[in-house]
C-alpha cells in the first residue's frame, strides 16, 4: 500500500469506530504478544472504557481510504491524585495497514494533545520482545526507564514488560489538566 495514494485523516474516535478497533486490538491479543490480555475484547468494552475516558483523555484514530485503520489513546497511569498529571499511552495500528507511518502520525497527535492539555508526563508500556513498538517510541521521544522481567506468560512463554516515558516541561506547582475538549490539535 502507497501511502501518497491512500489519504490520512487523524480524529477523535467515536463510538461508532469501536467495533474496528476492537477488531483490530484483537488481532494483536489472538495472534501476539505486543497485548497480555488472553482473552478477545467486546466492543462494548471499547465503548464503555472511551465513553468513560475521552473527557480526559484523547482517543484518536487513523482513517485510511474512509476506514479505521489504527488507533491511539491515553488513560490513567495510576489512580492516586499525586499522578494526574501522567498518562498512560498506546497505539495498535491494523495488520493490514502496516508501514505507512500511522503508529508516527497517531502517537505525533496524541503526544502533542496531551502536552497541550497538561500532562507531564507519558508512559509507555511494552509487552517485549517487541523490537518495532520499542523503536518507535524512542524515535518520539521516549526513554527506557524499567523492565520487569517474566511478568507475563502467555502462548506458552515467560515475556518481560519495558516501561519507557516521555515527559513535558514541568511547572510547580502544576496547571489542572484541560479537558480534551478544550484543546485543538
Amino acid at each position: 500500500m502507497n501511502p501518497e495514494r491512500h489519504p490520512v485523516e487523524i480524529r477523535p474516535a467515536t463510538v461508532a469506530d469501536m467495533p474496528t478497533v476492537c477488531d483490530i486490538v484483537n488481532h494483536y491479543i489472538e495472534t501476539s504478544t505486543v497485548n497480555f490480555r488472553t482473552e478477545p475484547q467486546t466492543a462494548q468494552e471499547w465503548t464503555e472504557d472511551l465513553e468513560r475516558l475521552r473527557e480526559r483523555y484523547p482517543w484518536l484514530v487513523a482513517e485510511v481510504d474512509g476506514v479505521v485503520a489504527g488507533i491511539a489513546y491515553a488513560g490513567p497511569w495510576k489512580a492516586r491524585s499525586a499522578y494526574d498529571w501522567t498518562a498512560e499511552a498506546t497505539v495498535y495500528v491494523s495488520h493490514r495497514h502496516q508501514r505507512l507511518g500511522l503508529g508516527s502520525a497517531l502517537y505525533t497527535h496524541l503526544l502533542k494533545s496531551l502536552e497541550e492539555q497538561g500532562f507531564k508526563s507519558v508512559v509507555a508500556v511494552i509487552g517485549l520482545p517487541n523490537d518495532p513498538s520499542v523503536r518507535l517510541h524512542e524515535t518520539l521521544g521516549f526513554t527506557a526507564c524499567g523492565t520487569l522481567r517474566a511478568a507475563g506468560y502467555k502462548h506458552g512463554e515467560w515475556h518481560d514488560v519495558g516501561f519507557w516515558q516521555r515527559s513535558f516541561p514541568l511547572s510547580a506547582p502544576p496547571r489542572p489538566v484541560r479537558p480534551t475538549g478544550q484543546v485543538t490539535v
